[in-house]
């Protein structure tokens, strides 16, 4: 459901980085996202789609690896040139990990700069209706 339609509506994820600077470059790039808002310890990232992204400095506490929190995060593109642009992106980087068709999806994934699984989606065959969860979704 449509959050504008009155409906409910995922406002966007928060991510813990160690560098908040490199971090944002990073997705502004990828995702061709605007800062919103900016502090020295937060940056407030969004999509004309209103999809946002909330990135936040490290603080005295280390996040450890496998501990609550975004595991991976999968991002939508309205177009294979889309899909394309990010891969030159994640490749020109050295943070592509894998290029692939799985069932009417080609799925780009890749690595941001804390090591925190990407995945960029587009959908070639929108008549193929989601039936299962990648075996990504199990893997740490």
């Amino acid at each position: 459901m449509n959050a504008a339609a009155g409906g409910t509506g995922l406002f966007g994820a928060v991510v813990v980085v160690r560098d908040l600077a490199r971090s944002e470059r990073f997705y502004r790039e990828l995702l061709e996202l605007r800062v919103d808002v900016s502090s020295t310890d937060a940056v407030l990232l969004s999509a004309p789609t209103g999809d946002r992204l909330v990135l936040r400095a490290l603080s005295d506490a280390p996040q450890v690896s496998g501990a609550i929190g975004p595991l991976i995060l999968v991002w939508t593109v309205d177009s294979a040139s889309d899909l394309d642009r990010a891969a030159g992106v994640l490749r020109s980087g050295g943070a592509l990990v894998s290029r692939s068709a799985e069932h009417g999806w080609e799925i780009l994934e890749g690595r941001d700069p804390d090591d925190i699984r990407v995945i960029v989606i587009f959908r070639a065959d929108p008549s193929v209706a989601v039936s299962s969860l990648p075996p990504r979704v199990y893997e740490y």
